[in-house]
């Protein structure tokens, strides 16, 4: 994750805030609730996820807004010392999906999809060199790995921020679209 992609989340939670929508951030996760939240999945995060956990800690936005609405993450109360999960945590959710939705031991729930039970996750058999896992979409209706969507977490936060945020930027309000010129058509 980069400063640009934090300075992006910034600026839509201004933006947002602007237009009285929520822009929900958990606020920054302590090494210790990360930590615990790795050892309850038995795997290691990526540096981008971790980054976005030690800095946003999770991020909702309105469901409308984007493909991703939620960017799951762990709650500062989730430390060695006080284990006890938040429902809505990357443990509980992954959790939930594997007990509920046979979710494969594989896959870390990262993200909720703007449709119903649409989970973005991490795929952990997939690491790259840099030690970042693909963001692949499961579709819970189906049971099923449908695709990859994102080559990182960090990808998938960027690019879903800067949709909201070039949408955001557009004037609010009904306009009329610009007509197509005519085409001629010669033969």
């Amino acid at each position: 994750m980069t400063l640009n992609t934090i300075e992006l989340v910034e600026h839509v939670r201004k933006r947002l805030s602007a237009h009285e929508n929520a822009c929900e951030i958990v606020g920054p996760a302590p090494e210790a609730a990360i930590a615990a939240a790795e050892e309850a999945l038995g795997c290691t995060f990526p540096p981008s996820y971790r980054t976005f956990l030690s800095t946003f800690g999770g991020i909702a936005i309105p469901t409308h807004l984007g493909v991703v609405h939620e960017f799951v993450g762990v709650h500062a109360a989730q430390a060695a010392e006080a284990p006890a999960a938040q429902p809505d945590d990357v443990v509980q959710r992954t959790l939930r999906a594997r007990e509920e939705r046979h979710l494969g031991e594989h896959l870390v729930v990262v993200g909720m999809g703007a449709q119903y039970q649409e989970w973005f996750c991490l795929d952990l058999n997939r690491p790259n060199a840099s030690g970042e896992y693909p963001v692949v979409l499961f579709d819970a209706k189906d049971n099923a790995v449908d695709q990859q969507f994102y080559d990182d977490f960090g990808q998938m936060l960027q690019e879903v921020m800067g949709f909201v945020a070039d949408n955001l930027d557009q004037p609010l309000g009904l306009t009329e679209r610009p007509r197509a010129a005519p085409r001629t058509c010669v033969l």
